[in-house]
């Protein structure tokens, strides 16, 4: 009867052990949940970037200049005249067809580029017959990179040897890459994109830095440009809340706000607290009204 009631009295500590570990993590859970706006981007014309990011930091405001992993190329006068004296290269891409083309990825830091085969039109496995044939890929590395043929036709039988042996079921096996340590002929790679260019569209995403140049021949599409320009995130502690404005270089502007879920967060209040910030930072006040605010209750 003694070991019967021991029996009991450790399942019930088992029990209340349990309600009390699952209410802990219900605990953690709403400790952890925020409520938050965000918003698409506007661009406000004029905005003098720098300025703005003087006028954040005499307000009070943290200000953080946000990087990537691209290089700035030097000496190409008319990039720096539209895109700022810090924008970064991102990436190139060129199209050999419309299902077939090379991305070739910067990082700056370790100074490599990683190139990228992708094949739209590849039936299951990717295999050596899919990428574009090697005079292009030879003629696409000597123009991206500062390298003799000799050594592209390395990197290209490199790039053949990676799709052989690797295992197409892991992942990444339908998009091949290498990287490549050569230094990066970025100005004749981009004189070279704009002197066979009938077309270029460039394009922009407000408050991310990203800009984007497609270039074409006619109705082909020869490749892209993709750049980062310079950006920064304003953020704002209040009441409880974290408001951030990101900014960038070509006047692009987006905001987004968080509070724990289980505070009041209404969207006019938000609103006001932004207007604020857009007042001091020197962004015309009337910019948050221009601006569609998304709300998400939770994060689960």
């Amino acid at each position: 009867m003694k070991q019967l009631r021991l029996v009991a009295i450790a399942l019930v500590g088992v029990v209340i052990v349990g309600i009390a570990a699952y209410a802990a993590f219900v605990g953690l859970l709403i400790g952890a949940d925020v409520a938050s706006y965000s918003s698409d981007g506007v661009t406000v014309s004029d905005l003098a970037y720098e300025d703005t990011l003087t006028r954040a930091d005499a307000a009070g405001y943290t200000v953080e200049r946000v990087g990537s992993s691209g290089f700035h190329p030097d000496g190409i006068d008319t990039l720096d005249a539209e895109l700022g004296p810090e924008y970064e290269a991102f990436r190139v891409t060129f199209d050999h067809s419309e299902t077939k083309r090379l991305w070739a990825t910067f990082h700056e830091e370790d100074e490599t580029t990683v190139v990228t085969l992708f094949a739209d039109d590849a039936r299951d496995e990717f295999t050596v017959d899919d990428l574009p044939p090697d005079a292009w890929l030879v003629d696409r590395l000597t123009l991206l990179f500062e390298m003799d043929e000799a050594t592209a036709e390395r990197y290209v039988e490199e790039l053949k040897t990676e799709i052989r042996t690797s295992d197409p079921a892991e992942p990444g096996a339908s998009t091949p890459s290498i990287e490549i340590d050569e230094p990066v002929a970025f100005r004749t790679t981009y004189e070279s994109l704009t002197a066979n260019a009938t077309t270029v569209n460039a394009s922009s995403t407000p408050g991310t830095g990203w800009h984007d140049r497609e270039y074409y021949a006619a109705d082909r599409r020869l490749g892209s440009i993709e750049f980062v320009l310079s950006r920064a995130t304003v953020t704002h502690e209040a009441n409880g809340a974290t408001y951030r404005v990101h900014v960038d270089y070509h006047g692009g502007v987006r905001v987004e706000a968080q509070t724990q879920s289980s505070r009041e967060f209404e969207e006019g209040d938000v609103r006001a607290v932004f207007r604020r910030m857009f007042d001091e930072m020197g962004i015309p006040p009337d910019t948050i009204d221009r601006l569609q605010l998304e709300y998400e209750g939770s994060v689960w």
